[in-house]
């Protein structure tokens, strides 16, 4: 049993329907500006299992869901496809004990299991809860209800991350609900305790001799240290030593679990803290590792756990944002993944393929959308825009140590780099990019100070003419007859270097791909140039546009 897609409708201001496929992508980064609904898409998934109802901040995500921007809005809706076997339909069912009417039912719907759509559709209603599920197959709207929540049980976990509200409470009560489960930071311990030894549960303290539980909860301990020590070398916040945890039994007014941070002064003093006295950083550490290696449904059902990180990590340092790109990336290949982030370090291009990042939007009625960076309609160079992160993780800056050994071709932008990057055919020769027409007058300093062997290259139209002018009369003539060049003309008065390639080569590239037909260049080029692929499409490319990179790069005078 696994959730392939989501639709969210009349959540918020998101009007939808808003489509999250996870059956074709198992990793999706969210970027967008604040206040453009990245954290309302997470939330609205969330709100989808009941067994979510007491997290986040005691419900957060099921608090004022109703769509403002409409006046008189439908209840919102959130719906789950799944995939559901036969044979995990009558398990779910038969777990269906009592009273005598649901039995009854359920053995009646168990013989009708071939009349079971795959993937089946469950939708919740997030002003009554309730559940339906899209099928003949459930005629009962009662027992439709109470079928999918039978569904549920034995789907994986939608677990989601935040800037911290999920506090973990000082002391953690031992006691069971209504139904014999058990829930939240409690269904997390019994699951430490299960993984130290499957005979151990946190309901079996109260009742052991006070020996025999100290043995229990040292095992037990031990366990948890060992594996907060172990992630703690992926995500070191600091140059300290993992931190010790304390876990301890106490009565009164109940029985309880209590969690205390322990830290070893100079003089090997034990001093004891709660967890939320820690950093910011530790907290998320602790909160993340916790509900990633002990939570009772993830290791019930292994994979395809749904993933919802709202700004993971923003209270790390670089390198360990870098660390975590790469966990995320490695979490989604048996799970999915969904983050939001305004990190340039969680879109590393090596790590993240550029072609998996949506965009989150409002539309000119303010509702919600979730868009495909190639579909969105928002300029990618503006630094204030959405692309902001993607932006700073593709861009590439000088640095002595590279430049000084090769030749240097100075470009207005990144994706001419990509572009002569990818054509330049084994040449020893380094691309740089600048940040527009203008600016290459700043690298051009410092080639001469570093005594780098360089030329530039502009394009032929009337910015680059006006750039190369400017650079001339800054630089001297001598100058720019020895390095300052524009792509050479051919028919037109105006030839930029996306006319280097032929339009049946850009129109391979986006069926190759996947991209859709009226996506730019700039798009184009740069998803090729991440992708997998990018060395057989390149190789794909036609004798005319190879000959047009051949022209460009023989005219430029490298000495």
């Amino acid at each position: 049993m696994r959730f392939r897609k989501f639709t969210i409708q009349n959540y918020r201001a998101i009007t939808g329907p808003l489509v999250i496929d996870l059956h074709k992508q198992s990793l999706t980064p969210i970027i967008g500006v604040n206040e453009c609904g990245k954290t309302t898409i997470l939330h609205a998934i969330f709100a989808f299992d009941f067994f979510n109802d007491s997290l986040n901040d005691n419900g957060r995500h099921l608090k004022d869901t109703t769509n403002l921007y409409r006046t008189s809005s439908p209840p919102p809706r959130i719906t789950a496809e799944i995939e559901l076997s036969e044979e995990e339909f009558v398990e779910r069912l038969d777990d269906i004990k009592e009273p005598p009417e649901n039995v009854r039912k359920a053995r009646l719907y168990k013989r009708r299991r071939r009349q079971l759509p795959n993937p089946l559709r469950i939708t919740r209603n997030l002003r009554t809860k309730k559940y339906s599920i899209e099928s003949a197959v459930f005629t009962d709207i009662e027992f439709n209800d109470l079928a999918a929540q039978q569904i549920l049980r034995g789907l994986p976990w939608i677990l989601y991350f935040d800037d911290f509200r999920d506090s973990i409470d000082e002391r953690i009560k031992i006691v069971k609900q209504a139904d014999g489960s058990t829930a939240g930071w409690l269904s997390i311990l019994e699951q430490l305790f299960k993984q130290t030894d499957p005979a151990f549960s946190v309901f079996s303290l109260k009742g052991m001799e006070e020996r025999r539980r100290k043995s229990v909860l040292a095992k037990v301990n031990r366990k948890l240290n060992e594996t907060l020590t172990r992630e703690w070398q992926n995500f070191r916040l600091d140059d300290t030593d993992a931190l010790q945890i304390s876990l301890e039994f106490e009565t009164g007014g109940g029985d309880f679990l209590k969690l205390d941070i322990v830290e070893r002064d100079v003089n090997g003093d034990e001093h004891y803290f709660f967890v939320r006295d820690r950093s910011k950083g530790f907290f998320w550490f602790f909160n993340f590792v916790m509900k990633l290696e002990f939570n009772p449904k993830v290791v019930d059902e292994g994979d395809n756990t749904v993933y919802l990180l709202d700004e993971p990590g923003s209270f790390l340092h670089a390198s360990a944002q870098s660390k975590l790109c790469s966990k995320l990336k490695q979490l989604s290949n048996r799970n999915k993944v969904l983050y939001c982030t305004h990190s340039h370090y969680l879109l590393d291009p090596e790590v993240i393929p550029l072609s998996t990042i949506k965009v989150a939007d409002k539309d000119g009625n303010g509702n919600i959308q979730l868009i495909s960076i190639h579909e969105h309609s928002g300029n990618i160079l503006e630094r204030r825009s959405a692309f902001q992160p993607i932006i700073d993780a593709l861009h590439i800056k000088p640095f002595l140590l590279d430049l000084t050994q090769d030749r240097v071709i100075l470009t207005e932008g990144i994706y001419d780099y990509y572009a002569l990057e990818m054509l330049k055919q084994g040449r020893n020769v380094n691309i740089l990019p600048s940040v527009g027409a203008d600016s290459v007058r700043y690298y051009i300093s410092l080639m001469i100070a570093w005594h780098v062997s360089y030329c530039v290259l502009w394009d032929n139209d009337d910015s680059g003419r006006r750039s190369r002018a400017r650079a001339e009369e800054m630089f001297g003539e001598e100058m720019a007859r020895r390095h300052f060049f524009l792509l050479p003309l051919e028919r037109s008065k105006n030839r930029i270097l996306q006319n280097l390639f032929t339009g049946n080569d850009i129109r391979m590239i986006k069926n190759e791909l996947d991209i859709p037909n009226n996506s730019s260049f700039q798009k184009v080029i740069a998803t090729l140039f991440y992708h997998a692929r990018k060395v057989e499409i390149v190789g794909r490319l036609s004798k005319e546009t190879k000959k047009n990179f051949e022209t460009v790069f023989e005219g430029l005078k490298l000495s």
